[in-house]
């Protein structure tokens, strides 16, 4: 399998995991058991495909990482006219705690990512709001239109 074909099967993949993500938290949909079992099953075949590209081309996660991580951050860095400006120190208080918004900057511009459902008790996969993303987004989202979706609040300075 070659590294475009893999990275493709991925980037689909984890469409249908957040999709499936998406219909758990929206609370519209009735029947979480089957949404759930299809989860598991692209989690299941997605954790497959990698140990078979892995075993077959020898990748290491740390070099494709790395790789994403240059090319992402090598991108211009948007600069959004008219918004306030933050530091990191500022940041970290919008960590969606006390009633605090949850802010997350990547690449330079500040989200807004309080009433996204993905981020439920402002914490996704581990991550925190309140912090600079950027390498943690370039290695999980490298290329994906996520950050269209959200409101955007500021640059990071």
């Amino acid at each position: 399998m070659n590294l475009n074909l893999f990275l493709d099967f991925i980037s689909e993949s984890v469409k249908e995991i957040n999709a499936d993500v998406e219909k758990l938290y929206s609370n519209k949909y009735n029947n979480k058991r089957k949404v759930l079992d299809h989860l598991k099953s692209e989690i299941m075949t997605l954790d497959n495909y990698i140990k078979h590209f892995s075993t077959t081309n020898q990748l290491r996660m740390n070099d494709t990482s790395a790789q994403y991580t240059s090319t992402f951050t090598q991108q211009a860095v948007p600069v959004v006219n008219d918004t306030k400006t933050y530091t990191k120190e500022e940041l970290a208080r919008f960590n969606g705690k006390n009633g605090n918004p949850a802010y997350v900057a990547v690449n330079g511009v500040i989200y807004d990512v309080t009433n996204n459902a993905a981020w439920a008790a402002a914490s996704h996969f581990g991550l925190s709001a309140g912090n600079d993303l950027t390498s943690s987004f370039a290695a999980c989202h490298a290329g994906t239109d996520i950050l269209n979706r959200l409101p955007v609040v500021g640059n990071l300075i």
